[in-house]
């Protein structure tokens, strides 16, 4: 779709810029007249720099940006006030600018006999696939106020998670930069003065610590060729798992095998599993349809493969759980609570048993990570601490030795 900038006079006769995204220039001009812009100039843009500065603007939306649009969403189909109308009002009290565009893009399909669904399919990429999916269901069971409670709520419930964990990390990451520091500083400053005091002395250096020494020698002539290395190393990681399938599933499996982080990776996609198939058994979405969008949104490839073996294995007739059964990845407890589920006819319930069952035991490990860490930190800072002590209090005992036998 083609690309324009648009140089105009809003109500208030302000001069403005602005980038827009048309069909062509016709669908430009009505679009601008819905804005109740008077266009000055219209040029083209190249479509790169059309993709790169769409993508750039649409990043500023975050994920509680989104939590407020879809709670005013549901208050709006709530209040009975036509879409379009209501769009166009809400778009009027954003202050986020790229929710802003995104909504009086939106009122304008909508207004033009768009439904809501196709015109917020544009922005898959911003409001995500099953955001969108939910939301076509929605329209079509007539139930668009409960889908967008729905949706607002899972938003929240992940943004709190996300939060959580910020916090909890706040204290290892100050801890470890702390760590960092001061041994980069007992190494690069501390050491070399004390090696230059013990070649004055003439002293027999034990082996320890003559080991620190060269430690600290090394760190002296390589400190920026190890940083730089360790920055590439990162590099090449993220460029390796954005290029190659097969890497970024070997990185995501071995990241499942680290005891906290698989603490906190497995339960998480445990409740997003059970939280998105409850949202989607809800709105009335077939199982596998509700499995390709499910396994289209999960970003980690171990449970991406194995989503898409439960999607195989339910498209020639068998059920979610003994798919489930069949990946290896899920626990018992979620296989038989979702068996019972489809028996009964009372999976929405289970799925939604199960989802705040694994929200909550998130809610206790991200509580808990500083705890869990603590001791960790604690013995690195008490190891480092006394290897120092250990090698810089031998060759002083050797050296009150050696003058004790001398009197």
């Amino acid at each position: 779709m083609p690309y324009y900038v648009v140089k105009a006079i809003d109500n208030a006769g302000k001069e403005i810029t602005r980038s827009f995204e048309a069909e062509d220039e016709v669908h430009l001009l009505s679009f601008l007249e819905f804005l109740n812009l008077t266009p000055l100039k219209i040029s083209k843009r190249p479509e790169f720099l059309g993709r790169i500065s769409r993508t750039l603007h649409f990043r500023k939306i975050k994920r509680k940006d989104l939590i407020d649009l879809f709670e005013n969403l549901h208050l709006l189909a709530q209040s009975g006030v036509p879409l379009g109308v209501g769009l166009w009002d809400l778009a009027e009290d954003v202050d986020n600018p790229a929710i802003r565009d995104m909504l009086h893009d939106v009122a304008y399909r909508v207004q033009s006999g768009l439904s809501i669904s196709s015109a917020m399919a544009r922005y898959e990429n911003v409001l995500g696939p099953i955001a969108v999916n939910l939301i076509r269901i929605g329209e079509e069971t007539g139930s668009l106020d409960r889908v967008f409670k729905d949706i607002a709520d899972h938003y929240a419930r992940i943004e709190e998670f996300v939060s959580k964990v910020r916090q909890a990390l706040i204290y290892p990451a100050f801890a470890l930069v702390t760590i960092t520091g001061a041994l980069i500083f007992w190494l690069v400053y501390v050491l070399p003065k004390l090696e230059e005091f013990f070649k004055g002395l003439n002293v027999q250096l034990p082996g320890i610590t003559l080991f620190v020494l060269s430690m600290s020698n090394f760190v002296q002539k390589y400190l920026i060729l190890v940083f730089t290395s360790i920055i590439a190393f990162v590099i090449l990681i993220a460029v390796l798992r954005k290029k190659s399938e097969r890497f970024r599933y070997m990185t995501d499996k071995l990241l499942l095998s680290i005891p906290i982080i698989k603490m906190v990776l497995e339960n998480f996609n445990f409740a997003f599993f059970s939280e998105y198939m409850r949202l989607m058994v809800n709105a009335g979405i077939s199982f596998y349809d509700a499995l390709e969008i499910l396994q289209d949104s999960i970003n980690n490839r171990v449970f991406k493969r194995a989503v898409a073996i439960i999607k195989k294995h339910v498209s020639t007739g068998g059920s979610i759980s003994s798919g489930m059964r069949m990946t290896g990845v899920f626990p018992s407890l979620m296989v038989r609570m979702v068996a019972v589920g489809e028996e009964t006819g009372g999976l929405d319930e289970q799925l939604n048993y199960l989802a705040r069952y694994y929200y909550n035991k998130l809610d206790y490990i991200t509580q808990n990570i500083a705890k869990i860490i603590e001791p960790v930190i604690i013995i690195t800072v008490g190891l480092f601490m006394a290897l120092i002590m250990v090698s810089l209090l031998l060759p002083i005992y050797d050296l009150i030795s050696q003058i004790g036998r001398q009197f």
